[in-house]
């Protein structure tokens, strides 16, 4: 797997957050159950990460967060970085559905606003409401999707799913996370990142 931003860089400590779309949270005395309702998986966090997690309003940044909890930057980044992982939280990025050129060096990240579901062993469902349409994909663009909750390079992509499908050969696997990207940017599935200015 690709490593996560370091919690400590200076970038990290700029990042926002905020819950994404399709999850709610719901609290039981000291514990906390979250739903991925796209998903439909419940997953438990502790205090911390929900007290975290109450106080992401997109504006927030990482920094400006540690200060209110009092809490290290460092863990408060590694914490959020973790739950974008899971699917509970997404970064609050600028970006594009527009293909850009060159898209080597793009970083690619999947519309929060996309519900998905999986489907057991076959692989997983795509809705976006926006344009109405339905999308089948099966279980490596699964892995790629749930991978996409973070932005990635199509590198990044290509070396995690090397990982995760051993004995592929790697020419095969970027010429085909390179077509899924494409079609899904074309589609409207997946967006580019754009860099601050």
């Amino acid at each position: 797997m690709t490593a996560s931003p370091d919690p400590l860089s200076p970038v990290s400590c700029l990042l926002t957050f905020r819950l994404r779309n399709d999850v709610a949270i719901e609290d039981f005395g000291g514990r906390s159950l979250v739903l991925l309702a796209g998903a439909l998986e419940l997953r438990e966090i502790n205090a911390a990460a929900r007290r975290l997690a109450g106080l992401l309003d997109g504006k927030r940044t990482v920094a400006d967060i540690a200060a209110e909890t009092g809490m290290p930057v460092g863990p408060v980044a590694a914490a959020l970085l973790e739950m974008e992982q899971q699917g509970v939280v997404r970064r609050v990025v600028n970006w594009s559905k527009e293909r850009r050129e060159p898209m080597s060096e793009a970083r690619y990240l999947a519309d929060p606003d996309v519900s998905f579901r999986t489907e057991g062993d076959d692989g997983g469902l795509l809705y976006n409401a926006e344009t109405d349409t339905l999308e089948v994909i099966n279980p490596v663009a699964v892995e790629i999707w749930k991978h996409l909750s973070a932005p990635h390079t199509r590198a990044e992509v290509a070396a995690h799913l090397a990982e995760v499908c051993e004995g592929a050969a790697p020419e095969q696997v970027e010429r085909d996370v390179a077509e899924f990207l494409d079609g899904m940017v074309q589609k409207g599935f997946i967006g580019v990142v754009e860099e601050p200015a």
